[in-house]
């Protein structure tokens, strides 16, 4: 099976709406206190995601598996100014990533990862960061596996 990744284009929108209703769904039955109810929500909807692929702060990868589609990467360029505590670096943020359900476990979200990462090294990044949601055991150990590790934590007390 060959795995294809490249830079996304305007008319990958259709496979990547459904893969963001996908996710939509995953977050809101692992917190339904959170996520919005409803059919064809998602993070992005066409609009919008043709605005990120034209905005020079992000950049967004597709892979196909043996020619059809399989899964994106969105991420987003962020450059941290310097404080007195912090040295300025640049980041590139994994905003979301999703491989269709039907390709998972062949190497689709590594051949995206992978992409990200040679993008950040080409482009002299200082490091690739992201969240997972806590309730999202397999995307954790997925990360952990590609060598990740916690950077901080955010916790909260639900009222």
């Amino acid at each position: 099976m060959e795995i294809n990744v490249r830079k996304a284009r305007p008319g990958d929108f259709g496979l990547i709406g459904r893969l963001l209703n996908e996710i939509l769904r995953q977050h809101r039955d692992g917190r339904p206190d959170l996520f919005e109810v409803g059919e064809n929500l998602g993070k992005y909807d066409r609009e919008h995601f043709e605005e990120l692929l034209k905005d020079p702060g992000c950049v967004v990868f597709t892979a196909e598996c043996d020619g059809e589609p399989a899964g994106y990467l969105i991420c987003k360029i962020i450059t941290e100014r310097p404080s007195t505590v912090l040295k300025a670096i640049k980041t590139l943020y994994i905003d979301d990533l999703c491989v269709d359900k039907n390709r998972r476990g062949i190497g689709v979200g590594r051949a995206l990862m992978a992409a990200a990462e040679s993008y950040a090294r080409e482009n002299n990044f200082h490091n690739i960061t992201l969240n997972v949601w806590e309730f999202n055991a397999s995307a954790r150990g997925f990360y952990e596996s590609l060598g990740y590790t916690t950077q901080r934590r955010e916790m909260e007390k639900t009222l």
